[in-house]
Formats: structure tokens, sequence, C-alpha cells
């Protein structure tokens, strides 16, 4: 109806699945963050990579997997591309003897910049992860989310007190100049390019770009790279895909 969706992209998305394991004494380490991108994945061309949170107490890790929805193979599996990450030797040891006291998934908005909709209409607007407001690389939107929900509410706030608004539905049209003033513009615009970098080049080309242009450029670059198109638009047929033969897991930290 508003067609907020006029002037920017599809959005993307990718799968963030997640457990949260209490482990043996010796093998937490409060603070410790591990990243990775890459294996198991079957190919360069996925984007996707691992999460590892020692959190301050009781011994818990959180641990997970995410997976670029825009992946070629429809045999690719993300939750078992997940239990496969976790037999990593350098991941196994972590949860041997532990136990699983929590698990969940959800879908991530992967489009970032590019995606981003109109965010107002007569009697409403877009806040928080709907608009998509993640940063992609980092796989941090809740400062994002909590940031704009604030700028929304000051901005409905102003207009219910100077009641201008040319619609009966109160349309707080400030909120996004107020948006695109703030930081999180700031922070949206600058990791733009690395997504779509990424499913262009694959994982050494994407890993250059970023460290050229993010890390050292710090996203300045004058250009957006735009996306391939939705992610539906990636996927092979089975019948022209390898199916992918994943291990079985044999050792009750999986259980």
């Amino acid at each position: 109806k508003f067609d907020l969706n006029k002037d920017n992209q599809s959005q993307i998305y990718g799968i963030g699945i997640k457990e949260l394991w209490q482990v043996e004494e010796g093998k937490h380490h409060p603070g410790r963050i591990e990243h990775t991108v890459g294996w198991p994945l079957p190919d360069t061309h996925t984007y996707g990579g691992s999460f590892l949170y020692h959190l301050n107490e009781d011994n818990l890790i959180a641990v997970g997997f995410v997976v670029g929805l825009d992946y070629t193979n429809p045999y690719l599996h993300p939750f078992k591309t997940f239990q496969q990450f976790k037999t990593h030797p350098a991941v196994a040891p972590t949860f041997e003897g532990g136990t699983r006291i929590g698990y969940g998934a959800r879908a991530l908005n992967e489009g970032g910049f590019q995606s981003i909709p109109k965010l107002t209409f007569p009697g409403g607007c877009l806040v928080g992860c709907a608009p998509g407001f993640m940063n992609v690389p980092k796989i941090k939107g809740t400062h994002t989310a909590m940031k704009s929900a604030m700028l929304a509410a000051e901005s409905v706030w102003d207009k219910i007190q100077a009641g201008d608004s040319a619609t009966e539905g109160v349309e707080p049209v400030e909120y996004e100049e107020k948006l695109k003033s703030s930081w999180v513009w700031d922070e949206m615009k600058s990791v733009r390019n690395i997504k779509p970098a990424f499913h262009k080049w694959g994982l050494w080309g994407g890993i250059a770009y970023t460290g050229l242009f993010y890390v050292v450029g710090r996203g300045k670059e004058p250009w957006t790279l735009q996306h391939a198109g939705t992610d539906n638009q990636s996927l092979k047929p089975a019948d022209t895909s390898k199916e992918i033969e994943y291990p079985k897991t044999r050792w009750k930290a999986h259980l």
C-alpha cells in the first residue's frame, strides 16, 4: 500500500543456529570471543561462519553458525553444517563432557544498507530488526535496533507535540532524517559492500576486499556494490548439484 521498498534492493537473508552449553571447569574463559569463516561450508562462494562466546559466569558458552541463504547447492543443510563444525579438532574438546542447555534459530536480515526501505508511513514507522539494521559482518544488531527505536520515539513525540501531521495517522517523517544523521547510518554504510563482495568474489576475494576497503579504508569507498538478487535466484537445480555427505555425529556432546 505504501510502496516502502520502491527505492531499495530486495532483502536477503541468513539463518543463524545457536546453542548454549555449560562446559567443564578449565574449558571456560570468560570474555573470550572466537569467529570463523568458511569450513565446513561446501565451497568458497557460500557465505557463512561461526561464533563462540565464553559468557561471564556458570561455565556458559554460546556457540552458533550462520549461513547466508544465497547459497547455490540445494543439498546444503545449515543445521548439519553447524553440527559438523563442532567436530573440528579445535572446537570439539571444548564441548566434550559438557551439557547443552538451550538451542534455537532465527532468520537474519543480511541486505544491509542497500535494502533499508522507506522507514515511515501514516500511522507508523519501521524500527529494530524489521527494516534490517544488522551489521552483517559482525552479526550484531541489538545496538542499532535500540537506537532506531529511541530515534523513532523522539520523532513520534515531536510530531504529536507539533500537531502538524499531514495525515490522521501521525507519520513521524523526522525519524528517517534523524536516523540518517546518526551513527547507525554511518555504521550501516561502512559495511555495505562486505556481503556483496563475498557473494561476487567468494571467500578469498571477500576477505581481500574487506581488508582493503573496510579495515584500512573504513568503508569510505565512493561506490556501493549491489546484491546479485534475491536468495532464491542463487539456488541451482538439484539434478545439476553435488550431494553433500555430512558425517555422523557419534560423540555425546551432540546429543
